[in-house]
């Protein structure tokens, strides 16, 4: 089986948008069962700035494109909604037989997407499609063990940083920006991890009790 991840500035996306609007914050989405290809329905869980919370609400409410905007849990951050637009990369990726191996995130005007599928030349078919819907940039192509840690490689080294400089601390010890400084990488990218580590971690926990 193969791996494609990619990262993309989806034209006209509402999503993409909001990550422009509201920059320093981190959406992951996980994606609820929908009958209606156009209506997709999602939960948000939105890292950064707690006190941006009711201003990110109120944005949504007020676009036309949310059929539904509704708090689920204020200390998380976390909403559920139901977006109607005329494309989405779902679709694209399901037509291609892909399937998603990560939670999608968006950050700073991109969605990052994480993709398995059992024929490579899906792959290239995928990558067309995508290139019609905006800014496309391929982060990686590989064959892929699905059978593997809960952590990558790259989320356990960044996440055992994280903890052992005192992030996880009350108050915190260090920032994202200055673990990417340590790590030489951007902001973004630690960002991304720790929160894909973050609700691995948490799942995992969960599942234990």
């Amino acid at each position: 089986m193969y791996r494609f991840s990619f990262k993309i500035k989806h034209n006209n996306c509402e999503e993409t948008k909001l990550s422009i609007d509201f920059p320093k914050h981190y959406i992951s989405v996980i994606d609820i069962q929908s009958k209606n290809p156009k209506d997709k329905q999602y939960l948000y869980h939105i890292s950064g700035d707690s006190k941006y919370f009711d201003k990110i609400k109120s944005y949504l409410n007020n676009s036309r494109y949310y059929k539904l905007v509704k708090e689920i849990e204020r200390t998380k951050n976390i909403l559920i909604v139901v977006l109607h637009q005329k494309s989405y990369i779902q679709n694209i990726i399901q037509e291609n037989n892909g399937f998603f191996i990560d939670l999608h995130t968006v950050y700073d005007g991109y969605e990052f997407w994480h993709v398995g599928v059992v024929e490579k030349y899906s792959i290239e078919r995928m990558r067309k499609e995508l290139s019609k819907l905006g800014k496309l940039k391929i982060l990686s192509i590989g064959e892929v063990n699905f059978y593997q840690p809960l952590l990558t490689k790259q989320q356990e080294k960044i996440f055992v940083l994280a903890h052992k400089s005192g992030y996880y601390k009350i108050p915190r010890k260090t920032t994202i920006k200055q673990i990417a400084h340590e790590l030489k990488l951007s902001p973004s990218t630690v960002g991304e991890h720790l929160i894909k580590s973050e609700i691995k971690l948490i799942n995992s926990a969960a599942n234990k009790i």
